[in-house]
C-alpha cells in the first residue's frame, strides 16, 4: 500500500500563516491538494487562501490556537466535513524564547511547552481518527535539530523539541505494532530564513540569529511534500530521511 498522490489528498497545515508553513501550503496547493490552513493570524490566513485561489488551487482557512485542544480538533473536523476526508496532517506551529534559564519565568517556559509540544500532541490526537478511518495517511511534525542537540539560552524550546522526538518515537512504534499504514515523520530543520527569529521573545538584549548555514523555507517544504507520499521516519532539512 502507498499513500495517495498529493493531487488526491486533503492536507491540514497548522502554523501556515508565514515562513515554512505558508511556503508548504502553497506548494501542496500547486501540486493539486486541497489544503486547510490554520494559525492564530486570521489576516495572514486570508491572504494565503486568496493567493492559493488566484493560482487555481483550493484552500480553506480555520483559525486556531494550537495550545487549545478544542480549537485544534475543530480544524481536523472542518477538513473532514468540507472535503470528506483528511489524508495528511502537517504540524508546523511553534514559538521561541531566547533567555538564560535563570531568567525564564515559569509561565514563559510553560507557554513554550504548551504550544510547541502539547500543540503537536493535540494535532496527532485529532488527526489520527480521520487517518485511521481512511486506513492510511501521514502525520508530519516539524520540530528542530534541537530535538537532538540543545542550544544555550533555549532551554524551554529545546525541552519542547526533545519532547516531540520522544512522543513521536512512541507513537510510531504503537501504530506499527497495530498494523496501521500511517507515516509518523519528525522533520528537524536547522536554521531557516523565516520570521521566527524576529518574532521570538528575547531577553538577551540583542536580536537572536540562527546558526549558519541558513536555509530557505522551500528546503523544508521539499521534505514535507516527500513525506506526504512516502513513509519517512526522520528528516533533517537538506539531509536524507530514514524509512518508517
Amino acid at each position: 500500500m502507498r499513500f495517495k498522490p498529493i493531487d488526491q489528498q486533503v492536507v491540514a497545515l497548522m502554523g501556515a500563516s508565514s515562513g515554512i508553513g505558508r511556503e508548504t501550503a502553497i506548494r501542496f496547493a500547486k501540486r493539486g491538494a486541497k489544503v486547510v490552513v490554520s494559525a492564530r493570524n486570521e489576516g495572514a490566513l486570508r491572504s494565503l487562501v486568496d493567493e492559493i485561489q488566484r493560482d487555481g488551487g483550493e484552500a480553506l482557512a480555520v483559525p486556531a490556537d494550537v495550545a487549545e485542544f478544542e480549537q485544534v480538533k475543530a480544524v481536523a473536523d472542518r477538513a473532514a466535513e468540507e472535503y470528506g476526508t483528511l489524508d495528511t496532517w502537517v504540524h508546523l506551529s511553534g514559538v521561541g524564547l531566547y533567555a538564560a534559564f535563570d531568567r525564564t519565568e515559569p509561565e514563559e517556559f510553560k507557554r513554550v511547552i504548551n504550544v510547541n509540544l502539547m500543540g503537536q500532541v493535540y494535532g496527532a490526537m485529532v488527526a489520527l481518527p480521520h487517518l485511521k478511518r481512511e486506513g492510511r495517511g501521514a502525520l508530519i511534525h516539524i520540530s528542530s535539530v534541537e530535538a537532538k542537540r540543545s542550544a544555550p539560552f533555549h532551554s524551554a524550546y529545546a525541552a519542547s523539541k526533545h519532547g516531540i522526538d520522544g512522543f513521536l518515537e512512541s507513537l510510531r512504534v504503537e501504530l506499527k505494532r497495530e498494523g496501521w499504514f500511517i507515516g509518523v515523520t519528525n522533520v528537524m530543520p536547522a536554521a531557516i530564513n523565516t520570521p521566527f527569529f524576529s518574532s521570538s521573545r528575547t531577553k538577551l538584549g540583542v536580536k537572536p540569529m540562527g546558526f549558519p548555514p541558513i536555509y530557505q523555507p522551500n528546503t523544508v517544504a521539499d521534505v514535507v511534500l516527500y513525506a506526504a507520499e512516502h513513509p519517512t521516519r526522520e528528516a533533517v532539512a537538506g539531509g536524507a530521511g530514514k524509512a518508517m
